[in-house]
């Protein structure tokens, strides 16, 4: 039976793996760019408090890494990145 444990562990630790992605400068830097042409991102870097967080917070910032920018022409999730970013933003404001 402690086989099947740590059959179900490894199984788990890949799963986990499979579902956290690791978020570098360059994936923020990047998704940024990416996101400047969304009026409400823009609207985001115009409220000094919003810009300095998106640009000093590492929680906000990696969740703005995260986000996968060749889907964001599409309208559902498009709305839902801009909800965890406006949460995240709520959060440390």
């Amino acid at each position: 039976m402690q086989g099947l444990g740590i059959i179900f562990e490894l199984l788990a630790l890949v799963v986990d793996h499979q579902f956290t992605k690791e978020v570098t400068e360059k994936d923020v830097e990047n998704n940024i760019e990416k996101l400047k042409k969304y009026p409400w991102f823009q609207d985001y870097l115009k409220n000094e408090q919003y810009k300095d967080l998106i640009i000093h917070h590492k929680d906000v910032r990696h969740r703005i890494g995260k986000f996968k920018t060749e889907k964001l022409d599409h309208a559902h999730y498009n709305t839902k990145c801009h909800g965890k970013l406006e949460k995240v933003l709520e959060r440390y404001k």
